[in-house]
């Protein structure tokens, strides 16, 4: 049985009903996500962006070198409530990760998918390895999902009932992602470009999409404002990511949909293909198809990072549940979502001891688990270092780090150990605060020799970073540096070694 649904719903058209919503399956399905994520929130330690966004918290500002506002703020919240607490830090993401899974069945539900769809969807997206690896961390990136499958969920509403009205909702949740991540404005011009495509006027012809992008505006402009005064920074800084990695990101850009989507699902997302663009009652929603391309011709211009345009990829996907709903051969689909889930829960997740991970190849697989483990241990070098300084030098010690992840590290279990404050001269750590002690005795962690010579007399090297796990990640094997003689003052010196990456 396939529901009928207008070619071109207007406002004088009925919006085809919608499939009852089974609530109690889909609400067990986020609670598991919910406990699994709590379960090994304490697991390994903090990711170095973590110890970033609890740093940036601290120093609360409407937005910074790169990016804005809400993620620290939600780390300065965990903070308060229990310091140092990685199961209060890791909650939100959870909760965030299950309004994702819920929000995949609501979609799937308002595009026509029936119990079986929306259940499906709502599991599909809980099992996948990119959402479950996000969402086990404190991230831009977890309420950026949840921001892009809401509005998702507007639009394909926008599009079933083509009442203009709702165009005011999408500007109130895109204002509320721009002061987490600019990225909404790439789904926003991909949907756009969705309905030029589709020729959708009616809803492109209407005053509702100025008041929806005038309360975006609106919403998102502390930030806004922040950045204009800060003469655009956060455009320098993704001009800069853009240089160092935009070879990788347009290489991987579409290999990694399909691994973050996860291999196994290559099927439904093809079925999805086919059903917006061929099946008859998918043609409401046939923009979604276009602005599925449309993202991914965006990202490659401007070198994005694969994982921005994920949600559009498992809409596509989800509309390829919609299209097996009543087919016989849903069996084989169940098994593919199960195999996705035991493939991806394993390697996105710290389900393994951490004494394994030398021999077990997740930390590979998974780079951020790989930034989680070895803080503690780097923190310990760091105060045997200083404990070889003659008294004089320790009165005047300054600890400086090659990026926020060290400093950050520093700056949370340092203090009880007896360590000052860290600097860094990475993205918006410079800001933080900043070195006015010329005649300071500086060690320097994950800066090498060569490029500290530039600014100080003398610099030797008296260690090297090990987290005892053999684990490579950013910081192992980097150099431990003890610096004097800094060349001028740290007036002139500071500025010119800020940097962005």
């Amino acid at each position: 049985m396939i529901h009928s649904v207008p070619q071109q719903p207007n406002s004088r058209t009925k919006p085809a009903a919608l499939e009852p919503f089974p609530a109690l399956p889909v609400a067990a399905i986020a609670v598991a996500v919910v406990v699994l994520l709590v379960s090994v929130a304490g697991r390994y330690g903090w990711h170095r962006d973590e110890l970033y966004f609890l740093a940036a918290g601290r120093h609360l500002a409407w937005g910074y070198v790169d990016q804005p506002p809400f993620t620290p703020m939600v780390a300065r919240v965990a903070d308060l409530v229990a310091p140092g607490n990685l199961y209060v830090l890791r909650a939100l993401p959870a909760l965030a990760t299950a309004g994702t899974v819920l929000l995949a069945s609501l979609i799937a539900r308002e595009i026509g998918g029936g119990r079986f769809a929306q259940i499906a969807a709502a599991a599909t997206v809980a099992g996948g390895g990119f959402v479950l690896g996000v969402g086990h961390l404190l991230s831009t990136a977890v309420f950026d999902l949840l921001a892009w499958m809401l509005l998702l969920w507007i639009f394909c509403r926008l599009l079933r009932t083509a009442d203009p009205r709702w165009w005011a909702a999408f500007g109130g949740v895109a204002g509320l992602a721009l002061l987490n991540k600019n990225l909404v404005v790439l789904l926003a011009l991909s949907l756009f470009a969705g309905l030029v495509v589709e020729r959708r006027w009616s809803l492109l012809r209407t005053p509702w999409i100025l008041a929806g992008a005038a309360m975006a505006l609106a919403v998102a402009s502390p930030n806004l404002v922040w950045q204009a005064h800060h003469g655009w920074v956060q455009v320098t800084m993704a001009r800069a990511l853009a240089h160092r990695l935009g070879v990788v990101n347009r290489v991987t850009l579409v290999p990694f949909q399909v691994l973050f989507l996860g291999p196994a699902l290559i099927w439904p997302l093809w079925s999805g293909a086919r059903w917006l663009g061929r099946n008859p009652s998918a043609e409401p929603f046939r923009p979604l198809l276009w602005a599925w391309p449309a993202g991914v011709i965006l990202a490659f211009v401007f070198a994005g990072r694969p994982y921005y345009i994920l949600p559009l990829t498992t809409l596509v996907m989800i509309a390829g549940l919609v299209a097996s709903e009543h087919r016989d051969d849903r069996r084989v689909l169940v098994a593919l979502l199960a195999i996705n889930a035991i493939t991806s829960v394993p390697l996105a997740l710290p389900l393994a001891p951490s004494s394994s991970l030398r021999t077990v190849p997740i930390a590979t697989v998974n780079e951020a688990v790989a930034e989680t483990v070895g803080w503690p241990q780097l923190v310990d070098q760091t105060v045997r270092v200083v404990g070889t300084l003659a008294p004089s030098e320790r009165a005047h010690l300054m600890l400086l780090t090659g990026s926020y992840g060290e400093a950050g590290a520093i700056d949370l279990f340092g203090p009880s150990q007896g360590l000052p404050p860290a600097y860094s001269p990475h993205n918006s750590y410079p800001y933080f605060r900043q070195p006015h002690d010329d005649a300071a005795t500086v060690v320097a962690i994950r800066l090498p020799v060569g490029w500290l010579n530039h600014w100080f007399a003398r610099c030797t090297q008296v260690g090297t970073v090990h987290n005892g796990l053999h684990v490579t990640n950013e910081v192992q094997g980097q150099p431990i540096v003890i610096c004097n003689g800094l060349r001028g003052d740290w007036s002139s010196v500071w500025p010119q070694m800020r940097f962005l990456s």
